[in-house]
């Protein structure tokens, strides 16, 4: 019986992957979503710029037409107005070091690292950003300011606000912003969402009240391994205690399997089950029975090979994968491995357990009974009536007494399994937080351009409330218009988020439904957000008074 080939990592990826035990070590996708948030951050700053610069650039047009009547070249306009952009850029830099500097520690305890924050890197690789940023930004609004004629500008009674292309190109650089905050807030909701199902999720055995002491494995231990065994199952508390190479987050062997005369095979996980085993995982048994030291081909007495074990006990899966049409009907029947000529007899069929990852698809596996040594074994200890901390400290003592030259090694389950949601629930949050800094850039950028909107349309809003309009009429027309953007944000936002998140869910073997229902409850919150941020601005247009008309012919 051979086991797995050993597992190859490629050296530039050592640093995300634990190579030792074959399991994610750093997450890289954390690193890449803590990217994708920055950028999402910075490209809704560079369009809020854009958007406010442009906007605002009537108000710039008579300093512009008398810079070139003075003999200001154009190209000397666009180089002004982008040196502005960057040295705002670099002043945000500057404002952006301190906070990272004293964010970097809540940083590395959220995600486990050890980041230095390294001055000679840092300094100038920010800088450089800072400048493409600025130009970047800066680059739009310098040509549009630039291209106002001196003639136009001075002859004209008032200052031009650009034109109708110029409002839907502000507005859709509005969109813009918000198609990006609202991705990322579908991306929360759905992540939150299939974190909580997998902490839900079963396992197919009880995971409260189970350690697992991996210290077993140590190679001086093999002769030991019984023997220590039975000295923790002494342990005040201890109700069962087993050992085995096949446990949570552990399956270190595969073969291909078939049944004798048939051409089909597949991949299956095997292990060994030493007594107890069975008890102490919490398996439930459907069909035949459980191995029995009164049976003599149950539990091999010899070296631990496969060789040695007549009978074996296999999963609900296995059983499918082996083509039975139910449990009962696996029971008494033969298999082999697909490289060998050896023949094993089921007794036993179990309930699925789900001993690998979430992502990963529900492993078939199967058992062979051994009261031998067993490699890459961990001893399984079921306990009760204790606290988790407790039960931790009285089974290190014994250890610590029975085996003093190899240090005590243990986990809870239930930490083991943690890992399952810990990365996903990370990624989550990292959502949260980027969605909330782009919708509250979106937000400003609302704000700004409807507080500049409402204050060059006074006399029309003047006229209005003249000619019988309404102080609701007014607010309602101003809200609605100000929110189309964050409308049609939706619309594009949510074929995008989507994709994405069926893409991500896919990589999970159980997930959840991708419904309408994140989708809904971000674009009622995402009008909400936005009509609250420009509703101080709506009320007082809506609220003003004819008298301003007339102030103003």
């Amino acid at each position: 019986m051979t086991g797995t080939k050993p597992l190859q990592v490629q050296l530039r990826d050592v640093h995300f992957h634990n190579a030792a035990i074959g399991e994610a070590g750093t997450s890289q996708q954390l690193v890449h979503i803590l990217g994708l948030v920055g950028l999402a951050a910075l490209a809704t700053a560079i369009v809020n710029y854009i958007n406010l610069a442009t906007a605002r650039a009537g108000m710039r047009a008579k300093d512009v037409a008398v810079r070139k009547i003075l003999g200001a070249s154009r190209f000397s306009l666009v180089v002004r107005f982008m040196t502005e952009a960057v040295l705002l850029a670099l002043g945000a830099a500057g404002l952006a070091l301190t906070l990272t500097e004293s964010a970097v520690r809540w940083v590395n305890a959220f995600g486990g690292w050890q980041i230095p924050y390294e001055w000679a890197f840092i300094l100038p690789v920010t800088l450089a950003i800072a400048v493409l940023v600025g130009s970047v930004a800066g680059l739009y609004p310098a040509l549009a300011l630039s291209a106002f004629r001196p003639v136009e500008v001075l002859s004209a009674s008032r200052m031009p606000g650009g034109g109708r292309l110029e409002r839907r190109i502000r507005n859709g650089l509005v969109a813009l912003q918000f198609t990006f905050a609202i991705i990322l807030a579908i991306c929360t909701l759905v992540m939150t969402r299939q974190a909580t199902f997998i902490q839900t999720l079963e396992r197919g055995m009880p995971t409260h009240g189970l350690i697992v002491i991996d210290a077993l494995n140590d190679d001086s231990l093999k002769t030991r391994q019984a023997a220590l065994v039975s000295r923790l199952a002494e342990v005040p508390g201890v109700t069962t205690v087993s050992r085995s190479d096949l446990y949570p987050h552990h399956m270190s062997d595969r073969d291909n399997w078939k049944r004798p005369g048939s051409p089909v095979t597949f991949g299956l996980q095997w292990g060994y089950a030493t007594p107890g085993y069975f008890e102490t995982i919490g398996a439930t048994l459907i069909a035949g029975r459980l191995f029995d030291e009164e049976h003599g081909q149950d539990y091999a007495q010899g070296t631990s090979t496969a060789e040695n074990a007549g009978n074996v006990i296999i999963s609900r899966l296995a059983a499918r994968r082996f083509g039975f049409t139910s449990a009962e009907q696996a029971v008494g029947q033969e298999v082999q491995p697909a490289s060998g000529d050896g023949k094993y007899r089921i007794i036993g069929v179990i309930e699925d357990i789900r001993l690998g990852g979430v992502h990963e698809p529900l492993a078939p596996f199967l058992l062979f009974g051994t009261k031998a040594s067993v490699n890459y074994a961990a001893a399984l200890v079921r306990y009760s009536g204790a606290t988790e901390q407790t039960e931790m400290a009285r089974l290190r003592t014994a250890w610590e007494e029975a085996a003093p030259d190899v240090p005590f090694s243990a986990q809870t389950v239930s930490d083991i399994l943690a890992e399952d949601y810990r990365a996903d629930a990370n990624h989550s949050a990292l959502f949260s937080i980027g969605s909330a800094v782009a919708v509250a850039i979106a937000c400003l950028g609302l704000y700004g351009l409807s507080a500049f909107s409402v204050t060059r349309r006074m006399q029309e809003i003047s006229i209005r409330k003249v000619l019988g309009a309404t102080t609701q009429d007014i607010l309602f027309l101003l809200v609605s218009q100000f929110l189309r953007p964050v409308v049609l944000a939706n619309l594009v936002a949510w074929p995008v988020a989507w994709l994405l998140m069926r893409e991500w869910l896919s990589t999970f073997d159980q997930r959840i439904a991708l419904t309408p229902l994140p989708f809904l409850t971000v674009m009622l919150m995402a009008l909400a957000i936005a009509a609250l941020a420009i509703f101080s601005q709506a009320w007082r247009a809506a609220r003003s008074r004819a008298a301003y008309l007339s102030s103003n012919l």
